[in-house]
């Protein structure tokens, strides 16, 4: 049963990052927003749901590990500036923390 849920998490996460990334304008705002995106999914089902731990499989593992992207984002890294890809990682790691920090307070409230 686990391994069904974390694969139809990964199925959906993928197919939904697919879809982010080819309407958005470009590669880089694509992954930026759906990494964003899986922190958010990650972090609310983390710290607002309280997940079973077959809801933290799907959505934690499956879903959010197969819509977010560290392939893409070495990618983009390695095609740009040192300059321009420096800014790129750390805000994505910044704005990564932020939404975990938010979600992890407001689940303290």
């Amino acid at each position: 049963m686990q391994i069904l849920l974390v694969s139809l998490g990964g199925i959906i996460g993928s197919v939904l990052r697919w879809q982010f990334i080819e309407v958005l304008p470009t590669l880089s705002l694509g992954v930026f927003t759906v990494n964003q995106l899986g922190v958010l999914v990650a972090g609310f089902v983390a710290y607002r749901m309280k997940p079973s731990e077959n809801q933290r499989l799907f959505w934690i593992t499956g879903f959010a590990g197969g819509f977010t992207t560290l392939s893409s984002l070495a990618f983009i890294l390695h095609g740009s500036s040192p300059v321009s890809g420096f800014v790129y990682a750390a805000s994505s790691l910044v704005v990564s923390m932020l939404i975990l920090n938010i979600l992890k307070e407001k689940a303290k409230a």
